[in-house]
């Protein structure tokens, strides 16, 4: 009775772990894949004093690093909220190196409720 017990006991772990990476799979954002040429700002200092350019990079890079949410900010004015699709990741970890300058942002871009997202895939 014992062996059973043990070999039903893996069946049911190795089950669970079969359907917990599953739900992990696709616990993804849903949407386009894009990729948006523009400047990564801080979105405090952006919205409320337009602040952009190398002359606010030092400022953007310390709002950024103390929690500061960073946007996408294209040729045309439009702006869209970054973060990384790994595991969660902030986008800090994949941006603070080119804050206030250009980049080309590739990920899944995801809209509702009149907000956009882009969850960072990868940074040039």
């Amino acid at each position: 009775m014992t062996k059973h017990t043990t070999r039903l006991s893996t069946v049911v772990a190795a089950l669970a772990v079969v359907v917990l990476l599953a739900v992990v799979s696709f616990a993804q954002p849903k949407g386009a894949t894009v990729t948006i040429k523009g400047e990564a700002v801080d979105l405090w200092c952006y919205l409320e004093g337009g602040d952009r350019g190398p002359a606010k990079k030092e400022c953007a890079t310390a709002c950024a690093k103390a929690g500061n949410s960073i946007g996408i900010v294209d040729a045309g004015g439009t702006v869209y909220l970054a973060s990384g699709i790994q595991d969660h990741q902030p986008a800090r970890d994949l941006l603070i190196g080119k804050m206030n300058e250009p980049v080309e942002v590739t990920g899944i871009l995801v809209k509702k409720g009149g907000a956009q997202m882009i969850f960072v895939k990868s940074v040039k």
